[in-house]
């Protein structure tokens, strides 16, 4: 198994290109379920219509998978533990975002609190942030404080949950947990996105060659 995760690894995204307008597109592999020993779901939410905006914007841009940085992927593999512990798995909704695809989203909703500035660019432009929420070994999502792209203030994660829905603001704080202690920081405005600290380090990118994982 460290064999094969560190070849996973070696394919992974190593960085982006700093504009939307580079030439070069840059090889990566694909986040694999098998890779992660069965306990991460791939949803991607930007590939249907099954979000904010109801429409797919990675279809266009020809992202069908997610994408990881390195970094990401050592962090996200400390978690195969104790999710196991707790029969639990990972549903991942988005990872790399092309930059395009942020201005995209930035002309529907221009407010920074939800959609990153694309003249800077988000963290996931850059492959060092996902989105993700909880499931049971069947795939059934834990209940959460509100649905993925919600623009409320209950979608924070300070928010308070009333009594008859406390189980809601429990599971979100077990997500926080999960992903804090292998390094990830969380968006106080949204509950399920995660990101590598220091992630501005990285470049912002656009473009991706697909490789087939070993």
């Amino acid at each position: 198994m460290r064999g094969l995760v560190a070849a996973f690894l070696s394919l992974v995204l190593v960085g982006c290109t700093p504009i939307a307008r580079a030439s070069s597109p840059v090889a990566a592999v694909p986040v694999l379920e098998s890779v992660f020993g069965n306990r991460f779901i791939v949803d991607l939410r930007y590939h249907t219509a099954d979000n904010f905006a109801k429409t797919d914007f990675y279809g266009p841009a020809h992202i069908d998978s997610c994408f990881v940085l390195p970094e990401a992927a050592r962090a996200l593999m400390k978690l195969v533990p104790e999710l196991q512990k707790r029969k639990l798995k990972i549903v991942f909704w988005d990872y790399f975002r092309p930059i395009s695809v942020q201005w995209k989203m930035w002309k529907l909703v221009p407010d920074p609190r939800y959609v990153a500035d694309p003249h800077t660019g988000s963290n996931h432009n850059r492959g060092a942030a996902v989105d993700m929420t909880l499931a049971h070994e069947d795939g059934t999502r834990l209940e959460m404080p509100t649905a993925f792209d919600s623009f409320e203030p209950t979608a924070h994660g300070d928010y308070v949950c009333p009594p008859n829905e406390k189980v809601r603001c429990e599971n979100r704080e077990l997500l926080k947990s999960l992903m804090t202690k292998v390094g990830f920081e969380v968006l106080p405005t949204e509950w399920w996105h995660f990101q590598l600290p220091g992630a501005e380090k990285y470049p912002v990118g656009d473009r991706f060659e697909k490789k087939n994982a070993p």
